[in-house]
């Protein structure tokens, strides 16, 4: 097994991992399970803070590699910490997921343990995408002992949709270490099973089961319209606006309220933030096979604040002042002396990443953009991946 790097044992881990313990109050769970533990393995968790790599592996006995966004690679702090300290693998995005597995194994190979989100990003509800067969066959393919986590209640610390923390302890649940020989025996639909049963997590449920809750009542739904960027009542688009612990449409004025559990209540009736996003996504699903040319998702389109072109490995600035509409086919941006128009059959990939920032490729060609403070980069994300399901077999 390979050795914890010198900078990661001496540094990283003494003073940052320290600071993690105390700040978040990071209380570990079925830990005990890890006892023999060595390498090589695999380290699968739901992904729902930022800071979920650190957490686990300021806890976890040895050292961790993990899997993450190639887009991390391209900033130099956290590229320099990456490569040098943390040994991390780089997920390249619009590249095949085999130079990823191969880079995997060579790790497993040399005695690593290697982490990864099978999500691939961040939660935007606190629930898990269904990812369960798909990490299966990666299990089933590899091998190795498997570590199972769930972080519970990094959701509620931290939403990706929210810029500030509320009060709260973080739980890092080892629920099982699947061994070697465990994996070898086991058919297929059987590791389903067990990767279903040990890493599917929905933070809603687990906060209501557990009795606890995150609540700030002047910072509770602060950031949210980032996810709920339809009004469910009225069905328009970039229409609500949030403040305190409540949303408000200011098309229609319907007002809903969300509570310590995440809960979206309104008129006496409440939803989960899961369960909201799913009924954004099936209307945005109805709009995929429209045959309308009218613009969708917004009137007059989104302001736009960074456009951006990969150029050998850099980041080519196109504008800094555009408006981006979108139709049931495409996107369109609006620059001040030209129009890009993108087919969304084109586009072979597209992520959220650091400040909301979307990344695309179209034609093999890297584009970046970011819209204005409030504006939500989700709804294209969640037309893009509708689109393709819906287009799939065309």
């Amino acid at each position: 097994m390979s050795k914890m790097p010198i900078a990661m044992r001496f540094i990283l881990l003494p003073f940052y991992g320290t600071y993690l313990k105390l700040r978040y109050a990071l209380i570990t769970n079925g830990f005990e399970k890890l006892k023999g533990l060595d390498g090589p393995a695999l380290v699968f968790s739901n992904h729902v803070h930022t800071l979920d790599p650190f957490f686990i592996s300021a806890r976890f006995p040895l050292h961790i590699r993990w899997v993450a966004g190639a887009y991390l690679f391209k900033m130099k702090v956290p590229s320099f910490l990456l490569r040098h300290w943390v040994y991390a693998i780089p997920k390249a995005q619009g590249k095949s997921d085999l130079e990823t597995i191969r880079s995997i194994s060579a790790a497993l190979k040399n005695g690593d343990v290697v982490g990864l989100f099978p999500e691939g990003t961040r939660s935007w509800d606190g629930s898990m995408m269904n990812i369960t067969e798909a990490t299966a066959k990666l299990v089933r393919l590899f091998k190795v002992p498997v570590v199972f986590i769930n972080i519970e209640g990094g959701f509620s610390k931290k939403p990706r949709w929210s810029h500030t923390e509320r009060k709260g302890k973080v739980y890092l649940n080892c629920k099982k270490v699947l061994t070697s020989e465990e994996i070898k025996a086991m058919k297929l639909e059987d590791l389903i099973s067990v990767v279903s049963d040990n890493l599917t997590f929905d933070n809603t449920r687990w906060q209501k089961e557990n009795n606890i809750e995150y609540y700030d009542k002047n910072k509770q739904a602060v950031g949210i319209e980032r996810v709920m960027y339809e009004c469910l009542e009225c069905h328009n688009y970039e229409t609500l606006k949030s403040d305190k612990d409540k949303v408000r449409c200011l098309k229609c004025g319907a007002e809903y309220a969300v509570n310590g559990y995440f809960d979206v209540v309104s008129k006496g009736s409440s939803m989960s933030l899961s369960d909201y996003r799913k009924k954004e996504i099936e209307n945005l699903r109805s709009l995929t096979s429209s045959d309308s040319k009218e613009e969708i998702l917004t009137k007059g389109g989104s302001h736009g604040i960074l456009l951006q072109k990969g150029e050998k490995g850099r980041n080519v600035v196109l504008s800094k002042d555009f408006i981006l509409r979108s139709f049931p086919d495409r996107l369109v941006f609006i620059l001040s002396n030209e129009e890009l128009t993108f087919f969304f059959k084109d586009i072979s990939s597209m992520i959220i990443c650091a400040k909301y920032t979307v990344e695309f490729y179209d034609k093999g060609q890297l584009y970046r953009f970011r819209l204005k403070e409030g504006e939500s980069t989700l709804k294209y994300f969640d037309y893009y991946n509708e689109f393709l399901d819906v287009n799939k077999d065309s």
